[in-house]
């Protein structure tokens, strides 16, 4: 990326200005980076301990589900709960991170006479775990929306690292070049008009 300048000092002192406000801009980015990447594990630890307490749960509880589904008639489920999910959203380093939280009003209900033991058992324990699930949903969220801004901060940080500050210290390196060439170029012709 070459930058076209005049070598004036006036171009010398924008450049000055411009690597200056280009270093500050990438200590911001790398501070910013820093901090996404420790928010991001705590995230990443929060959802991994979530996960592996849910996970066996849920796997009884789909056993259970079969098992149900299996042996009971398709009739033996005949109520449903009402679930709504409240979205709010909270900045995280400016980030905008959803958090869900589930209201359930109701319990489902099935038929007690045709359902197995099982279907009471499963639709009991999957009514407990919701929430949870809910909570494991918002934080794959926020994992998936940190990492991305992780990503693209990264990026940006590398451009300035290792493109734009360069680029403009050479730039700069070659206006003081000519101006100081200019300078002795000035003295000679004023050494010769005196001489």
């Amino acid at each position: 990326m070459r930058i076209k300048i005049n070598p004036t000092r006036m171009q010398l002192l924008r450049l000055r200005r411009r690597v200056e406000l280009a270093r500050r801009g990438h200590k911001l980015l790398k501070d910013k980076l820093d901090g996404l990447v420790q928010r991001f594990f705590g995230i990443k630890n929060d959802f991994l301990a979530l996960h592996k307490k849910l996970e066996p749960r849920l796997s009884v509880i789909f056993l259970k589900a079969i098992a149900s589904s299996a042996l009971s008639q398709p009739e033996a489920q005949t109520g449903r709960a009402a679930a709504t999910v409240e979205v709010s959203h909270r900045s995280i380093m400016g980030v905008r991170i959803p958090s869900y939280r589930l209201d359930i009003e109701g319990k489902p209900s099935y038929n007690e006479l045709t359902a197995t033991s099982e279907t009471g058992e499963a639709v009991n324990a999957f009514s407990e775990i919701l929430p949870e699930l809910v909570q494991l949903a918002s934080l794959s969220r926020a994992l998936r929306l940190i990492a991305t801004q992780i990503i693209e901060t990264r990026r940006r940080v590398n451009a300035l690292e290792y493109i734009l500050i360069p680029e403009l210290e050479r730039n700069l390196k070659f206006i003081r070049m000519k101006l100081s060439e200019l300078e002795r170029g000035t003295r000679v012709v004023l050494l010769k008009l005196e001489g």
